[in-house]
């Protein structure tokens, strides 16, 4: 009796055993990045009350299922699966305790490509120190109140820097706190609404305001290494220190990714992910989203917020709870546009463009709105001292006394996602490494520059033309150099290509360029850029040269920056020929030399910056062979903070010298006659416009030359 009975209760434990299993039902099998999906599990035994399962990647709405699983009541449980923020394949297994069941299903995340044009972030408040790179730049320059943020441009502040952002035509903001650095992967938006906005932190913190529903396709992620937080309209925020991050929500959820697993992390609720500890914590939040703000901000900032008697924190603290009690339906703010005014361009001195000196008097003041800037000027000038006074840009070849003559266009800028248009005073360029073309620009004149951006694609162009007078119009040339060019992301590296193109209407000189093509490879792997640079120079007589400049360069953002490499030049090439002073050797007949033997040598570069006191550049080129010069410049600038009555001033020195340590006829190593010296002191008197005092060494007289004049300069 009892040997059937064992034999009857085998039977029942193999029948469990071999017949129990998981079944799991869906809508659907393949779902959208950042979208959820229902699961039906269940177990067609009831002994089974409780399941766990491992997620190769996504999350459930309930973000302790990862860790606990979940229980079945009647042998079923519903689940709400969410996709990753990223597409791929999301591979779901189920089981019991044991493991003596287990199901697996495996879903196909998608993501909808949904093309948008880029879009930027305008600066609605900025308080101290905030240094910003631009794309492809290596160099950080203190930000502006007017500056707008792109896309694969990075912001840091400094202690006492603070910086709030906003989306343009949309309620997106980030508030920016001090000692924070962040870099702005994606910047899209089209006019139907849809983003995908994405941005690494580095360290310090964020504030998040997205108070938009976004569409499905759209996306607004924050990452930190491991961790990546999207969101749908919500306000969070994002914090890194040392290798911890913190995520605080105050409304809406915020999806976020540790290692491939999606947690939810609702409204009330904070997270907290440490690479030593596996697995994230979630708790309640521990401070409002006002305090959050305040604690961000620069400390004196917050003084400056403090309230001055607690009498006055009550009568706050009423009328909001009487703003709560009758509540008022109210218009959502319109986004504001950014308008500044300054002097522009002021100019009460001597100028030298070509090889004509006049004595200019200007007033030009700008006008920025939004994307939109204009500045409308009055201008004069003189050739001599006791000559007549002409109205207008100085030309040549249209003077005039007509007054109406004055009024001409010093500065005109269009500036959007995908096109750009700027004219104004010649700022200075270099393209690819810097070994034709660094640092040129048109001393005084005025240029036209324009760019068609689409996505990782820039076209760009540089028009040498400036307009003298408005009534009668007139314009000029300001050089004869147009240069174009083309810069591309091609993923594993950078590309940019440079044509340069002498317009020059009368006959060239043998030795004078006539075109030339510069092409530039470089990828920048964490702080080290490799580079090479390969340039050809057609001369007027047909002459081809051209020359290879190769090398790592170092970048510790935003104070120190060091380049290191090794060149080659071919006969007759001229290391960088287009340079700060070719409009003033053009003028004065010096051109290329194309006598030069070809020649191998060493080339370093290094940039000390002290923001906003101290900036040094440091230039230094040895051949190997006595075939070619060395050169070696340098650059330093200092400001000095303001103390007592004296404002703060600004003092400048620049230094080139040839042949260095290499000219036996000379006595002095730094000062010779192969040398060219220039200092200044900058007082200013109007915002960036003021006096200048300059000493200058003339190699050819063997003497200082010293001027003063009232100008506008930006350091």
């Amino acid at each position: 009796m009892f040997k059937k009975w064992g034999v009857f209760l085998l039977f029942m434990l193999l029948s469990i055993t071999f017949f129990s299993e998981i079944t799991v039902t869906t809508e659907t099998q393949t779902i959208y990045v950042g979208e959820s999906v229902n699961i039906t599990v269940s177990v067609d035994d009831s002994a089974v009350t409780h399941l766990y399962v491992d997620v190769t990647n996504g999350g459930f709405d309930d973000p302790f299922i990862l860790f606990d699983g979940f229980d079945l009541v009647d042998g079923t449980a519903n689940l709400v699966f969410l996709a990753p923020l990223m597409p791929g394949k999301a591979e779901l297994v189920f089981y019991n305790e044991d493991k003596t069941l287990e199901k697996k299903i495996e879903f196909d995340i998608l993501e909808e490509k949904i093309e948008m044009p880029e879009t930027s972030l305008i600066i609605l408040e900025k308080e101290g120190n905030v240094l910003y790179k631009e794309a492809d730049s290596d160099v950080w320059d203190s930000i502006n109140s007017d500056t707008v943020i792109k896309e694969n441009s990075e912001l840091l502040t400094l202690k006492d820097g603070y910086i709030h952002l906003k989306e343009p035509e949309l309620n997106i903001e980030i508030k920016v706190s001090p000692e924070t650095q962040l870099y702005i992967k994606k910047l899209r938006a089209s006019e139907s609404g849809d983003i995908d906005i994405e941005y690494e932190l580095k360290k310090g913190a964020t504030v998040n305001k997205i108070n938009e529903i976004l569409a499905p396709g759209s996306k607004y992620l924050v990452g930190s290494g491991s961790v990546v937080a999207g969101v749908r309209g919500t306000e969070f925020g994002f914090e890194k220190k040392g290798n911890n991050t913190n995520i605080r929500t105050f409304e809406g959820t915020v999806y976020t990714m540790v290692n491939n697993k999606l947690f939810p992390v609702k409204a009330g609720n904070m997270f907290n992910y440490s690479p030593q500890n596996p697995n994230p914590q979630l708790e309640k939040l521990d401070m409002p989203i006002e305090d959050y703000e305040k604690n961000l901000m620069p400390e004196k900032k917050q003084e400056e917020q403090k309230p001055e008697t607690k009498v006055e924190e009550k009568k706050e603290e009423k009328v909001a709870e009487e703003k709560r009690e009758t509540p008022v339906a109210e218009e959502p703010a319109a986004a504001p546009v950014k308008t500044k005014a300054n002097l522009g361009n002021i100019s009460f001195g001597k100028q030298t463009k070509g090889n004509s000196t006049y004595l200019v008097y200007s007033f030009a003041p700008n006008f920025d709105i939004g994307p939109f800037g204009i500045g409308i000027g009055f201008n004069a000038y003189q050739e001599s001292i006791d000559g007549p006074l002409y109205y207008g840009i100085p030309s040549k070849e249209a003077t005039s006394q007509d007054l109406w003559s004055a009024i001409s266009i010093n500065y005109l800028k269009l500036d959007f996602p995908m096109f750009y248009i700027r004219y104004g005073v010649s700022p200075s360029y270099t393209k690819g490494l810097g070994l034709f073309m660094n640092n040129y620009s048109i001393p005084y004149s005025r240029v036209f520059d324009t760019e068609l951006r689409f996505g990782g694609l820039k076209l760009g162009m540089h028009i040498p033309y400036e307009v003298t007078s408005l009534m009668p119009f007139n314009y000029q040339k300001t050089s004869n150099l147009m240069f174009g060019y083309v810069d591309m992301d091609l993923g594993l590296f950078n590309t940019e290509i440079t044509g340069i193109y002498n317009m020059s209407e009368e006959d060239l000189k043998d030795n004078e360029l006539k075109q030339a093509i510069l092409a530039t490879l470089y990828k920048k792997i964490f702080f080290i850029k490799f580079g090479v640079e390969t340039d050809v120079v057609y001369s007027g007589d047909d002459t081809l040269t051209y020359g290879l400049l190769i090398g790592p360069m170092i970048d510790f953002p935003p104070y120190f920056q060091f380049m290191f490499g090794f060149d080659y030049l071919s006969d007759g090439f001229n290391m960088e020929y287009v340079g700060p002073y070719y409009e003033y050797n053009v003028a004065n007949g010096k051109y290329m030399d194309l006598n030069q033997e070809k020649s191998m040598g060493l080339i370093g570069k290094s940039y000390l910056t002290i923001a906003p006191y101290l900036n040094i550049t440091l230039d230094y080129n040895r051949p190997f062979s006595n075939a070619r010069d060395g050169l070696l410049k340098g650059n330093m600038t200092v400001k000095i903070p303001a103390l007592g009555g004296l404002p703060e001033l600004t003092a400048g020195f620049s230094y080139i010298q040839w042949k260095f340590l290499e000219d036996d006829t000379v006595d002095s190593i730094f000062l010779n006659k192969n040398t060219w010296v220039q200092g200044f002191i900058y007082y200013p008197v109007l915002e960036n416009s003021g006096i200048i005092y300059s000493i200058s060494y003339d190699v050819e007289k063997d003497e200082f030359e010293y001027t003063i004049n009232f100008e506008t300069i930006e350091f």
